[in-house]
């Protein structure tokens, strides 16, 4: 029986050897791979940024890497690139003691800052400001069932008076935000080779901001937020299929003159879905309290609770895809053109890039396709809501309708607006409401105030009533739409 521990116990160091140098002779391999990857991931949500390979060394255990990102110049109207230098540390597997912990896999990739590439103005700022620690940890591990996971980490920040005075030997100006603290931010994504899904976390340290806008005083505080990731599949930085939520347990805002916005609990959504070979999203924001206090007000508002809710559905998939592509390119002449030194040809090209990402979207709507909003406030006074719906029926391509009036008979839709009484009671909004009731635009329920406008086949109804809209815009409902030119920008 001693024989056979003794046999196992000296097969394990003899396998682990073999294995990691096994995969440290891949290491360059896959390093390569994912920097490729990174790199065309890069590629399509910043076009003007790249990353290459500098240098690799190979050891046993671990190897050593340098990469380099290069900003394209044109975005800052520079002759000359500017140049990152990261440092690598590649561990290699199956077992590997890293920084961050035990981990196996194929290989994990270390990632910092190559402070030493830096000129010493930017070392110092960057000393200052992150107080010495290093600004930016990232760490990639492979051969993981074909994932990549990534940790980050992103160092606690801060910046106040004395350290602009200590940097730059000048008193800041008093117009600017003088002091600033952000706690950092760490988190864990898992991710394909592709870069087509995320799943993972973010956490997000409290912020910090104090100085003068427009000569007033303001101090924005944010506590500690999170943010988790579930997508099932990204597109140059949009998702198509997932959600992303940030939780933020309270954001608030004073101008130090006694006026204060606080929002407690509160939540974003992102997300986007496919069924039917269509495509829909939505974005949600709840907010548990909002509380504002103003010193100079009459009318207190009291503490209170929001829902909104924009969301769009029926489009087609590639339309879509086509939509981010196009956007994409708008974005990139866009910021090409900020260092153009020839304005009729900047005017010219952002035109054009316009009206093509314009074009794009007029291809999206389509029969079927639709939005919907939905705002709602509660508090103890009552509770008041806004919601829109509205869909294009019409089976033509929306370019191919030649007028306004062909436009109106394509759309079909409701407004409904409802008020309690409760909310405006003491307000001038309680006197003003009986205007709208007297001319038919709303309804009094006895305890609310409610309005519906529907709209179908170019007819307009008001709380039941017909309103003729077409007739009410004369002749402009027969002026043809100027689509080529909106097109051709």
């Amino acid at each position: 029986m001693k024989k056979v521990l003794f046999v196992v116990l000296l097969a394990v160091p003899i396998l682990w050897a073999g294995m990691t140098w096994l995969t440290s002779n891949k290491t360059e391999e896959v390093f390569d791979g994912v920097l490729a990857e990174s790199n065309q991931n890069l590629t399509e949500s910043f076009p003007f940024v790249k990353a290459e390979k500098k240098s690799f060394e190979k050891g046993f255990t671990s190897s050593t890497a340098k990469s380099v990102v290069t900003l394209n110049p044109e975005l800052f109207g520079d002759e000359e690139p500017m140049n990152i230098v990261v440092n690598h540390t590649i561990y290699h597997g199956p077992i590997m003691l890293t920084p961050n912990g035990v981990k196996t896999g194929s290989s994990y990739v270390y990632t910092t800052l190559d402070q030493d590439s830096l000129s010493t103005e930017v070392k110092d700022l960057i000393k200052l400001l992150f107080d010495g620690k290093e600004p930016v940890i990232s760490g990639v591990q492979t051969g993981i069932g074909g994932d990549i996971n990534v940790d980050l980490e992103v160092a606690p920040l801060s910046f106040d008076a004395k350290k602009y005075k200590t940097l730059t030997g000048k008193e800041p100006d008093p117009d600017d935000p003088n002091f600033i603290s952000f706690s950092g931010i760490n988190g864990h994504v898992t991710t394909n080779t592709e870069g087509s899904r995320l799943d993972g976390f973010l956490n997000l340290g409290a912020l910090e901001m104090k100085g003068k806008s427009e000569g007033k005083d303001f101090i924005l505080n944010m506590a500690a937020s999170s943010m988790e990731m579930d997508i099932d599949e990204l597109y140059k930085g949009s998702i198509l299929d997932g959600s992303v939520v940030m939780e933020i347990p309270e954001l608030s805002f004073s101008d130090g003159e006694g006026a204060d916005m606080v929002m407690s609990d509160l939540s974003i959504t992102s997300e986007a879905k496919q069924e039917n070979a269509k495509f829909g999203g939505f974005g949600t924001l709840d907010v548990g309290k909002l509380l504002v206090k103003k010193p100079d007000d009459s009318v207190a508002f009291p503490e209170s609770k929001i829902h909104a809710k924009f969301g769009v559905e029926g489009f087609e998939r590639g339309a879509v895809i086509r939509l981010v592509d196009q956007g994409q390119k708008m974005r990139s002449s866009q910021l090409m053109l900020l260092n153009e030194d020839d304005p009729d040809q900047m005017s010219e090209a952002m035109l054009k890039s316009m009206g093509a990402y314009y074009a794009a979207v007029a291809d999206t709507i389509k029969q079927g396709v639709g939005i919907n909003t939905n705002l709602e406030i509660s508090n103890d006074t009552g509770h008041s809501a806004v919601k829109f719906d509205l869909d294009y029926a019409d089976a033509k391509k929306l370019t191919d309708l030649k007028t306004i009036r062909d436009l109106i008979m394509a759309l079909q839709g409701q407004l409904k607006i409802s008020v309690d009484k409760g909310m405006i009671a003491g307000t001038p909004a309680e006197e003003a409401a009986g205007m709208p009731v007297a001319m038919g635009f709303a309804v009094d329920k006895g305890e609310s105030y409610e309005a519906i406008a529907d709209l179908a086949g170019g007819e307009l109804k008001v709380n039941g009533e017909p309103m003729p809209i077409l007739d009410m815009l004369g002749g402009m409902v027969d002026q043809t739409i100027p689509w080529e030119m909106l097109q051709g920008l």
